[in-house]
């Protein structure tokens, strides 16, 4: 009976026994293997740092657009389609703000841009006919004065012929009359007959005649010669009054600037008004995804105040912080590995550019070396690598995604 049980037991536990020793050597085959690729690769590290610069410190970046409120108004309607995480076009009304809040304005100002500019152009016909009417009153009154001086001028050499004149008829009198004296002596005695008495004498009246005539004529001429002195002194007036033609002039041309300003002034206030009425449309500033949507309809918002964001997909980078030692033979050009973590695969950049300071010199405390327990510390400086390959719609690239990154060295 037990020796019957001891065959039983060998048959059952033999083929145990057997399996068991196959599976140990496996399992050392295995764990060889895997010490031969530790070694391999420890030992074919160093010169693979010859060829590539790596670093686990990476991330897609890319532009966050917010969408701020540029006036103070309610929000009257947003687009059913406006949700997070939601894909907007460029241009795409996002929300409307009521507009009966700025039309009053732009109409008002409306009204006063038309009756100002109808000021301007009353303003500038005015000056244009100011201008020439006050220098064709200037020109005509030195014309008067002009001719007024020719009259006088006239008047006084008139005046010294009559003079001269009434003096020759004086003598011509004088002389006929002694004639005529003389003949009428010679009459009495009967010297000479009357006829020829009466010859002297009328010759002697009219002479006299002649005389009067004259000194009327003289006199005349002298009247005139105070009237035309009068005539002078207004036509003076009148050209020193038209002298102020440059102030006439001038003031007609200050009324146009002024006219000009306040249309200005008011076409300033209504462009004004008219980009805040248009501030009530919210549009999309380019294609992207929405996100921190703050907004109802009903809500008040002030100027400045977040509604949401855009996030364009279009435009996006890989921001890399390599240790300040990594940059030895690093420049701008050279072939970047992308792998990220959200997904299989690699994608293919170039470095963009390498930032101006470290990421410590960034930060809103920088720190202190000029201290007694500096400890120097590493320092990381961003990259900027752009991405050269298309990556798959179905897994696009989102900003803040975590990357690892390798460098080609040259």
């Amino acid at each position: 009976m037990t020796l019957s049980l001891f065959k039983i037991f060998n048959k059952e536990t033999s083929p145990k026994q057997n399996t068991r020793r196959p599976r140990m050597h496996h399992n050392a085959r295995t764990i060889v293997l895997l010490l031969f690729a530790v070694v391999l690769g420890v030992a074919l590290y160093p010169l693979y740092t010859l060829f590539y610069v790596t670093t686990n410190d990476a991330q897609v970046d890319g532009h966050i657009l917010p969408i701020n409120s540029r006036i103070n108004g309610t929000v009257k309607w947003v687009n059913p389609d406006v949700e997070n995480t939601h894909r907007v076009k460029a241009g795409e009304v996002l929300a409307l703000l009521d507009a009966n809040d700025y039309m009053p304005t732009v109409e008002q100002l409306q009204g006063e841009v038309a009756a100002q500019q109808a000021q301007l152009n009353s303003a500038q016909l005015d000056y244009a006919m100011t201008k020439p009417t006050a220098q064709s009153h200037l020109q005509a009154a030195h014309a008067a004065v002009a001719e007024a001086q020719a009259d006088l001028a006239s008047n006084s050499a008139e005046i010294q012929s009559r003079e001269a004149h009434l003096a020759e008829t004086r003598a011509t009198f004088q002389h006929l009359e002694e004639d005529r004296r003389r003949y009428q002596s010679l009459v009495g005695t009967h010297e000479i007959s009357n006829s020829e008495y009466g010859q002297r004498a009328t010759a002697a009246k009219t002479a006299n005649e002649q005389v009067a005539q004259a000194i009327a004529q003289l006199k005349t001429a002298q009247a005139q010669h105070q009237a035309l002195e009068n005539r002078l002194e207004q036509r003076r007036a009148e050209l020193e009054a038209a002298n102020i033609v440059p102030e006439t002039i001038g003031a007609a041309q200050a009324h146009v600037k002024q006219m000009d300003g306040n249309l200005k002034k008011s076409a300033a206030q209504l462009q004004e008004a008219q980009l805040n009425l248009s501030y009530t449309t919210i549009v999309a500033p380019a294609d992207g995804v929405i996100g921190q949507r703050q907004l109802e309809v009903g809500q008040r918002v002030q100027t400045g105040q977040l509604l949401l964001t855009v996030v364009p997909l279009n435009d996006l980078w890989i921001t890399a912080d390599f240790k300040e030692t990594q940059l030895r033979k690093m420049h701008v050009g050279q072939p970047v590995k992308i792998k990220l973590d959200s997904y299989e695969g690699k994608i293919n950049g170039h470095i963009e550019s390498i930032g101006g300071a470290t990421g410590a010199r960034y930060s809103l405390i920088p720190p202190e070396n000029a201290t007694g327990n500096y400890v120097k510390v590493v320092q990381r400086i961003p990259v900027r690598i752009r991405i050269d390959s298309s990556t798959d719609p179905r897994h696009p690239l989102l900003p803040g995604m975590s990357a690892e990154v390798a460098v080609r060295l040259d």
